[in-house]
């Protein structure tokens, strides 16, 4: 009796734990389908804050991704289109890759609804314009990467409303014209890249950029510096112009710029200075004038900096005109610390041993110079021709 009550026993307590089992598994299946959504089926999700979705047949952001998704790659898909507010489903995300798709337009307020957003990333794309408004309203961003696309021109206001940023990477594209408020409404920017090869600065391009630690401005082919190019553009840490042709400096090309600790000018050829004037309203702490090759003296000067560095510039040299006579002569050592470009006998001078030199006959020269000096090409054309005149008397007078 007691053995059959044991079985029993047994067998009621093996039927109850299966049926638990069997309860718990339904509910911890529920419970998982209701808290974790299953990951796309284009996409790899390594956990359920970071998620890859790098395949070619991908049309679309996916919608089923979880609202949890910190880290995010769309890279080689294709996407050709991305629309506004493509991404607002996913406000935890932090990073965001598009590289390598297929990209060729952004529309405005794209990202917006992003509000961790920390690293934006597109690289390698067909994208060639940054439409209005297409970067506007990231608050907490500090890199957008856009390197290695094919953007050509940035319209105004891209950027606007853009806050507290360390990079904006603009490298390695074909950007020939940087149009009028194309970063109107950035503010507290770190640095700004910018790529080689711009031949265009329109007027206030950089108007309404409010506080940028570093903008550099390298390798450009301008015919001039037109006038207002920086207007607008204030809080500048340092603003570099290198290694560019810059052709002629306009009056007024830095007219507007206000409260900038360093402004640099080196390794640039410039063909002529209109007017070079920084006064005190432009707030300028520092100006570094350096390397420079100037095709022809300049115009005007008009500098109410602090600190002024000019040297290692190649200016022209002039027969008969002292150095310090140059409206760049503002700093001690002048005459010493720059060079001459022209004429060809004193290149490579420095302006004080040049002095004179140009004057002494030592060969070659320009016109002008010998003109300076004295000499008289009337009188030199005059000695062959009174040489004619007088053989042709005698040659009358004898026939």
């Amino acid at each position: 009796m007691a053995s059959t009550f044991s079985v029993r026993f047994v067998v009621r307590w093996a039927v109850m734990c299966l049926a638990w089992a069997v309860t718990c598994e339904a509910r911890v299946q529920a419970l998982s389908t209701t808290l974790v959504p299953s990951c796309p089926t284009q996409c790899i999700c390594l956990s359920q804050s970071q998620v890859v979705c790098n395949s070619a047949t991908l049309r679309g952001v996916p919608s089923a991704l979880s609202s949890s998704v910190m880290q995010l790659s769309l890279s080689r898909a294709d996407l050709r289109v991305l629309r506004s507010d493509a991404f607002a489903h996913l406000r935890q995300l932090r990073r965001l890759s598009l590289d390598a798709c297929n990209l060729t337009r952004i529309r405005p307020f794209a990202f917006r609804g992003l509000p961790r957003l920390n690293e934006l990333y597109i690289q390698h794309t067909p994208l060639t314009t940054v439409d209005a408004f297409a970067f506007a309203a990231l608050q907490n961003i500090s890199s957008i990467v856009l390197t290695h696309n094919r953007i050509a021109q940035i319209e105004g206001y891209a950027f606007a409303g853009t806050n507290f940023i360390k990079l904006i990477s603009l490298r390695n594209n074909p950007i020939k014209r940087i149009l009028a408020h194309a970063f109107s409404g950035l503010n507290d920017v770190s640095q700004i890249e910018f790529p080689s090869g711009i031949r265009s600065i329109e007027a206030q391009a950089f108007a309404g950029l409010e506080g940028v630690g570093i903008l550099e401005l390298a390798y450009m082919d301008l015919p001039a510096l037109l006038p207002d190019t920086f207007y607008g553009l204030t809080r500048v840490g340092r603003l570099a112009l290198r290694e560019s042709d810059l052709g002629i400096i306009k009056l007024g090309a830095f007219e507007g710029l206000r409260h900038v600790d360093t402004l640099e000018m080196c390794n640039n050829k410039i063909d002529g200075i209109e007017e070079l004037s920084l006064i005190q309203n432009n707030s300028v702490h520092t100006f570094k004038l350096t390397g420079n090759h100037m095709l022809e003296t300049p115009e005007l000067i008009v500098l109410e900096v602090e600190n002024i560095v000019i040297r290692g510039n190649h200016l022209p040299c002039e027969c008969g005109r002292d150095p310090l006579a140059n409206p760049l002569a503002l700093t001690p050592d002048f005459a010493n610390e720059n060079l001459c470009i022209s004429p060809l006998k004193v290149r490579g001078r420095s302006l004080a041993s040049a002095a004179g030199a140009a004057c002494r006959g030592e060969g070659g020269g320009s016109a002008r110079a010998r003109a300076a000096a004295g000499a008289s090409p009337a009188g030199h054309a005059l000695a062959p021709r009174l040489a004619f005149t007088l053989a042709s008397f005698t040659f009358l007078a004898n026939s």
